[in-house]
């Protein structure tokens, strides 16, 4: 097949998207033709090649919207490009940054069919404008995407059943993200591992850590001040944010007012490979969001053997099930009950993240049978 992927961010830009294109292409590419198209933001544009995946990076202008998670990406010359490639099928990967002209290029000019992902479930619990706005850009366009749509995926059921009408579930299906379970592991050479957890800097206290990008929907607020409630109580905590985002000068002043700026740091820059040690180094995985479509941040810190604490949205169970303690959203005292009581049963927790890694990741977010999935709904998308 001749597969263009449409989505304003690429490798080496590293959000949870980026990730889960690079790890679908780069197996897609071993046996189809793949040319992806995307912003130049973090590189120059023109195009280049990345293990045989053909990439064309356009003169792009940014512009940041108020709560959007990322701003709007402008691409020069996009639907000439996308005419050019003569694909027969266009993954669109963000239904918020590609409009009428596009979609209208891809069916009409192009020829070509249209499958998209629903990796950004329709947004509920964050806030009024958030939530309203997202359904309001819904209802007067991205429903109008899904009807165009000859094939559609989600990355949870929860994405799936929140943001698809019922009209265009037939043509949907269900494809998980998936986890490199044997990047992420348990039990990582000690040394390095210890040598990761000196390096953050902390001296007593459990150490609990959460990745995310710094916008409002992750929850982090929350998690800063059940961390300064930790050790008011005399329960000494410390808090490190992988992360980067608006939000980074304001968690930072928060925690300052609370009189903990010693014991939370945010960081970012930490390469894929090393991120499972600072898993391993942590002694809780803390996922507070607000709204989360698939929570992959979370299934990697499963896959290291780390107790995971998170709240029950979006598709968040359907990753952690029973495997861990699951906390309400927005509520300080739900953070600090839930770390208190996973703290005091440390192996309980760590043994539940190991059966999670044997039950669920190992089945069921296998990037190899995720990018067969997504090869064979498009070749049934192609012969109907």
């Amino acid at each position: 097949m001749d597969i263009c992927v449409l989505n304003p961010y690429f490798y080496p830009y590293f959000g949870g998207t980026e990730k889960v294109l690079m790890e679908i292409y780069r197996r897609l590419s071993k046996r189809n033709n793949i040319t992806v198209i995307t912003s130049s933001v973090g590189s120059e544009p023109g195009e280049e090649t990345i293990e045989v995946i053909k990439i064309l990076r356009l003169k792009t202008s940014q512009r940041a919207l108020p709560h959007m998670p990322l701003p709007l990406a402008s691409m020069d010359g996009l639907n000439a490009a996308i005419e050019k490639t003569g694909a027969e099928i266009y993954h669109v990967n963000n239904r918020y940054q590609y409009f009428k002209s596009t979609i209208s290029t891809i069916k009409e000019k192009a020829s070509g069919k249209l499958a998209l992902t629903i990796h950004n479930s329709l947004p509920k619990g964050i806030d009024h404008i958030t939530d309203f706005g997202g359904l309001a850009y819904d209802v007067f366009w991205g429903r109008k995407i899904m009807h165009d749509a000859d094939v559609i995926t989600a990355v949870s059921k929860s994405a799936m059943e929140t943001t698809v009408p019922m009209d265009f579930r037939k043509k949907s299906h269900v494809i998980f993200n998936g986890i490199d379970y044997k990047l992420f592991m348990p039990n990582m050479e000690k040394g390095r591992v210890a040598g990761i957890r000196a390096s953050m800097g902390f001296e007593d206290g459990v150490l609990l850590i959460s990745n995310g990008r710094l916008t409002t929907q992750k929850g982090h607020i929350y998690l800063i001040r059940a961390v300064a409630e930790l050790n008011r109580m005399g329960k000494p905590a410390n808090l490190f944010i992988i992360g980067r985002g608006p939000m980074e000068n304001k968690l930072n002043a928060l925690a300052k007012k609370l009189g903990i700026r010693g014991r939370v740091k945010i960081s970012h820059g930490i390469s894929e490979q090393d991120l499972p040690y600072y898993y391993n180094a942590a002694d809780i995985f803390v996922f507070p969001s607000l709204y989360e479509p698939a929570g992959m941040a979370m299934l990697e810190a499963l896959a290291c053997g780390t107790p995971t604490i998170a709240t029950r949205i979006g598709g968040i169970p359907e990753a952690l099930q029973d495997y861990g303690e699951y906390i309400k959203i927005k509520d300080v005292k739900s953070i600090t009950d839930a770390t208190i009581k996973v703290s005091s049963d440390m192996q309980h927790y760590k043994d539940l993240a190991l059966e999670c890694r044997k039950n669920v990741i190992e089945k069921e977010h296998d990037w190899d049978a995720i990018a067969k999935k997504y090869e064979d709904v498009f070749g049934q998308a192609l012969r109907a």
